[in-house]
């Protein structure tokens, strides 16, 4: 048979330790996940959610812990997958009587959950983190104060050269690009999206197309973001999506139950006292994130 690679070829037990210890890992971050998108049921418009959405996507030390995240994940998988293919290799016919235990279904049903999540993980990434990284047509915001800042910035530098200009060639230059910077901004004028936005105090113009984007670009060169809550309303208006969701985040749900009990019992909290306590709390875990992330496909399909 094929030897593993050098850096999967450590200690069984290690392996599952750190298995154990990535998974608590990924929970603790499941919960603040969910913490933030459960701000997408405040009925805000979406004021919320696009704040913290704003900082997730800005703040550089979120965007660093975005890639040990990713980096986690992709662990967490390769670890899960060479134990139990191990385990397959050292156990290659299946038990004689049909007396297994729970432990051992349980067992055997975390690597097929754990491929649907992993599955479910990739969908998710292509409907929303894809649009993030420009892989994928999403809908875009931008922040008003930014296309306020972006105008005067231009002005200021147009006036600055015409003030600096010593020959009258330089001089028309200056002016037909001020004329062009003014037809620019007529854009503005006539999309009523922007127009409302811009004279409506509100704090983003939201909603916007990457065609929208690149004529604002055009004009003014500001950053825009994934406007993430136009995208989850509009994606969760399509009932097999949102029947999709529910079970994928199903098998999330049998996942967390037997994943959260193990990981404790690897790391040799295993104890007559405790564990019943800990597979409490774990199906409490695993119910209350699953079906906190279940509300929000559930809630924009009936109530938006």
């Amino acid at each position: 048979m094929p030897k593993l690679p050098k850096f999967l070829q450590f200690a069984s037990i290690t392996k599952k330790i750190t298995l154990a210890l990535i998974g608590l890992f990924l929970m603790l971050f499941l919960l603040t996940h969910l913490g933030i998108n459960l701000c997408l049921l405040r009925n805000d418009g979406g004021e919320w959610f696009r704040a913290a959405a704003h900082f997730m996507g800005t703040n550089y030390i979120v965007k660093v812990f975005e890639v040990v995240l990713f980096g986690a994940i992709a662990l967490h998988i390769l670890l899960a997958l060479t134990i139990q293919i191990h385990n397959w290799r050292a156990r290659p016919v299946g038990y004689a009587s049909g007396s297994k235990s729970k432990t051992a279904f349980g067992s055997k049903l975390m690597i097929w959950s754990g491929l649907l999540v992993a599955l479910f993980l990739c969908i998710h990434l292509v409907n929303f983190w894809f649009a993030k990284v420009g892989w994928n047509e999403g809908r875009y915001l931008i922040k008003v104060s930014a296309i306020e800042k972006a105008y005067k910035v231009k002005q200021q530098a147009l006036s600055d050269a015409f003030i600096k200009t010593e020959t009258d060639e330089e001089r028309m230059q200056i002016e037909a690009d001020f004329v062009a910077f003014q037809d620019g901004l007529e854009f503005f004028q006539t999309n009523e999206k922007l127009s409302d936005a811009l004279h409506g105090g509100f704090d983003y113009i939201t909603d916007l197309s990457k065609a929208e984007i690149r004529e604002i670009t055009a004009v003014l060169p500001v950053k825009y973001e994934p406007d993430f809550y136009v995208m989850v309303r509009d994606l969760f208006q399509n009932k097999w999506i949102v029947l999709m969701y529910l079970f994928f985040l199903t098998a999330l749900c049998f996942h967390l139950m037997h994943a959260f009990q193990s990981a404790f019992q690897t790391l040799g909290m295993a104890h007559s006292k405790y564990t019943p306590i800990i597979k409490v709390v774990g199906v409490i875990f695993a119910l209350g994130v699953s079906v906190g992330f279940a509300i929000i496909p559930i809630f924009f399909y009936f109530c938006k």
